[in-house]
């Protein structure tokens, strides 16, 4: 079990994200931020540096643009770029986040980061990743880390479009196939829906 324990499965992803809702519906300020960030991790599969970057100007090169539904990355890791875009839901949450909870931060108004600390300040790739493990690790999941939010993106993109790896690449921008590959943590309801799937 070690290593698989790492990686998200549907059901524990979807009680995390019913955990932060939940939290951040009953909760103040930094659960709906919280909320927020998870979502955005969820969404996006950015790495922990990249959702540090991310601007609420469009102008930038990592940014967010919520009129047209999409997160840029323009300047990444290994210059790996792409437009990844969000679905209905999350958008929802992030336009909502925008228009009700980020002015409330402190200092909000003095940085066009989309999220920011309790006190004000941008994250750092490092605060950031120790951000998101923290969380993970208050909402039961202390195996997991921020980059198996990345990890279960690409699983899941993999999953909803019938194997198609090519697709994957482009969302997770990889430089190779082969990283796309190494991201897909098939578990056993997959095996069992693809040895069903012989007799349909």
């Amino acid at each position: 079990m070690g290593k698989a324990n790492r990686y998200f499965t549907a059901a524990e992803m979807k009680a995390l994200l019913q955990a932060v809702r939940v939290k951040a519906t009953r909760g103040g300020l930094v659960d709906k931020v919280d909320h927020a960030l998870i979502v955005c991790a969820w969404a996006t599969g950015c790495r922990a540096g990249e959702l540090a970057s991310i601007s609420i100007d469009t102008s930038q090169s990592n940014h967010i643009d919520t009129e047209a539904g999409i997160v840029v990355i323009d300047e990444a890791k290994w210059e790996t770029t792409g437009i990844v875009p969000l679905d209905r839901a999350s958008l929802r949450v992030l336009r909502r986040y925008l228009r009700k909870v980020r002015p409330r931060v402190r200092f909000a108004d003095r940085s066009d980061k989309l999220f920011l600390t309790k006190t004000g300040s941008p994250y750092s790739p490092n605060t950031m990743s120790k951000k998101l493990s923290m969380l993970l690790t208050r909402h039961g999941f202390p195996d997991k880390t921020a980059h198996s939010l990345r990890h279960y993106c690409c699983t899941d993109i993999i999953r909803r479009t019938n194997g198609n790896i090519s697709l994957a690449k482009m969302l997770m921008r990889h430089r190779d196939v082969r990283s796309t590959m190494r991201y897909d943590h098939p578990n056993l309801d997959d095996l069992r829906g693809a040895v069903n799937r012989r007799s349909e």
